[in-house]
């Protein structure tokens, strides 16, 4: 399990030992299950993207381009869960899986997030934490902001004017930018995994390139990846920690209960349940919100605990208004 090793103030960590027995019940990796909702998304897409040609309609390509974005979001958690080894159970087989169909489709690497994202676990919220080095140099992640300042972030977030910060700080997850292996956060990213990724990608783009719809197939995945990356992925990026107190554990890292549409389009799997994933890492993202429910119960953790209600309650709070 993994913890916060930077140096805090006494009082600061939250004690796990009552809560370690409801864990180790949570902690069970559901393969079957993970393997038919990965299966899923890519039935989705392809479907959405087979539609969308049929019917040859601006209406419809926008539309599909709407259903293939909220499944790349999935894909996206999805890497998430890969990471922490919580998508299969047999660690080389989720890391196969996690790259060739989770990870390499967004240009990234599992290894390579894996490393950057376990500093981010044991350094959360210090400058040893990449993604909180990131949001201190990043204008658009300075918090709070005034209703026109929001305004005008998500305005330039959806015309992509933004979008360059949102690349240059997933470089390091990328394995073309890592190619020449530079060996960031002390890792060295290995000759079989570099060649593998170029393997995949002259296979899977070598087929969509030869295929009569090559134009249709990689803007239907393109473009949307690039919205949802620039949006709504920023939204459930901010709405981790930013604009937290951090005065103790339980308020260092938020926890969102999301709505319905939340859900569909920036946090699924349960993703939003922040604060219980930093606590306990080991618990696949469909049972986060039980641990939530769980812990909760414990008036002290209740009182002290980061929680909001919804993705457009996190933007008042970083507005300044909570």
């Amino acid at each position: 399990m993994i913890n916060i090793t930077s140096a805090r103030p006494p009082g600061y960590r939250y004690a796990r030992r009552n809560a370690l027995p409801l864990v180790r019940r949570l902690s069970v990796v559901p393969n079957g299950r993970n393997a038919i909702l990965l299966a899923f998304q890519w039935v989705v897409m392809a479907a959405a993207c087979a539609v969308a040609i049929r019917a040859d309609h601006v209406a419809v390509y926008l539309l599909a381009g709407l259903v293939i974005g909220t499944r790349i979001q999935c894909l996206a958690v999805m890497m998430h869960e890969a990471c922490h080894g919580l998508l299969f159970s047999n660690r080389r087989i989720n890391d196969l899986i996690g790259d060739l169909f989770v990870a390499y489709p967004l240009a990234l690497s599992i290894h390579l997030y894996r490393v950057a994202h376990m500093v981010h676990h044991r350094h959360t919220n210090t400058p040893q934490d990449y993604d909180y080095r990131v949001q201190r140099k990043d204008p658009d992640q300075h918090f709070p902001k005034s209703g026109r300042g929001m305004l005008r972030l998500f305005l330039r977030s959806l015309f992509g004017l933004n979008y360059y910060r949102v690349a240059r700080a997933a470089r390091v997850w990328s394995p073309l930018a890592n190619f020449h292996n530079p060996g960031r956060f002390g890792y060295n990213f290995p000759l079989s995994l570099r060649i593998r990724y170029v393997v995949w990608a002259v296979v899977v783009y070598g087929l969509i390139l030869w295929s009569p719809w090559r134009w249709q197939v990689l803007g239907l995945f393109l473009i949307p990846q690039y919205l949802w990356a620039n949006i709504f992925n920023r939204i459930r990026a901010m709405a981790e920690h930013n604009g937290v107190a951090d005065t103790r554990e339980l308020n260092g890292t938020r926890t969102v209960i999301p709505t319905l549409l939340d859900r569909l389009l920036i946090g699924p799997i349960n993703v939003s349940y922040h604060l219980e994933h930093h606590l306990f890492p080991s618990v696949p993202g469909h049972n986060l919100r039980r641990l939530h429910g769980e812990l909760m119960r414990d008036p002290a953790y209740a009182a002290d605990a980061h929680v909001t209600r919804g993705y457009w309650g996190v933007i008042r709070e970083l507005m300044g208004k909570r």
